[in-house]
């Protein structure tokens, strides 16, 4: 979060861009040259000065700057899950939109029972609930473009048969092409009920992200629940990041597959 990242100088730097500084400097350049005196100028970049070595230590002023730069950083995120969203098929975006929904509405209850600080803490855990959400349903495109449409039955019936032509032929260049047939089709098997595990999973990641807000916006309904961001925040350790099963999807079709019993 911005307070967390923000150095002593980056303070310092939002204290001499502000605008109502500038708009001081320059006024008081404007009258040493309306009145052809040094002293207004003099007297503005004293006081220019005076706020910089101020400005940035006084609470209020990082406050401020801490909202800004959130207000900012919430902004770009939001650009660019529009842009990341252009990438997923309709039904994937109406998912997430009703999630986005439920989002806003967790949001203005938030707004009505919390303080101000605590609701900026749950933005941030809210957007990474959205990010993280938006992770599964691509990496669910990426498993439905791997799983084979072919029936598992169809696929194990086909390799008990050639199974058996392996086992009874004994023209050693005949074994051997029946035996590559036969672990890529043993090899296929695998991967599709590994998939189909990921794919099991997936889903139930999906599932919770969309569940926790119904939760936890009831939870905003007892008096005494203050701690959104902490919750989120638990919730969002429990799902998991999506990159766990990327690098499960990855070892399915790195791993060499089954070997074929002489």
């Amino acid at each position: 979060m911005a307070d967390a990242q923000l150095s002593p100088q980056s303070y310092l730097k939002y204290a001499f861009r502000d605008q109502h500084n500038l708009v001081v400097l320059f006024g008081a350049g404007c009258f040493s040259a309306a009145f052809a005196s040094p002293l207004p100028l003099l007297v503005g970049v004293s006081g220019e000065l005076l706020w910089l070595l101020v400005g940035p230590r006084l609470p209020a002023f990082r406050t401020w700057v801490d909202r800004q730069t959130n207000a900012q950083y919430l902004a770009r995120a939001e650009t660019a899950i529009e842009g990341a969203l252009a990438e997923l098929p309709a039904g994937d975006v109406k998912r997430f939109l009703a999630l986005s929904q439920n989002v806003n509405e967790l949001v203005a209850a938030a707004r009505e029972r919390l303080p101000a600080r605590e609701v900026e803490l749950s933005l941030q855990g809210l957007l990474e609930l959205r990010r993280t959400f938006l992770d599964y349903l691509f990496l669910g495109q990426r498993v439905a473009a791997l799983v084979d449409s072919t029936p598992n039955a169809e696929l194990e019936q086909e390799a008990a048969l050639l199974q058996d032509s392996y086992s009874a032929e004994r023209e050693l260049t005949v074994r051997m092409t029946i035996r590559k047939a036969l672990t890529l089709i043993q090899k296929r098997i695998v991967q599709q009920a590994s998939l189909s595990s990921v794919n099991r999973s997936l889903g139930l990641c999906l599932e919770m992200l969309e569940k926790a807000l119904p939760y936890l916006k009831g939870r905003l309904k007892d008096r005494g629940f203050t701690q959104l961001a902490q919750e989120l925040d638990g919730t969002l350790a429990e799902v998991g990041s999506a990159e766990t099963l990327e690098l499960a999807v990855d070892d399915i079709f790195s791993n060499p597959g089954p070997s074929v019993s002489p």
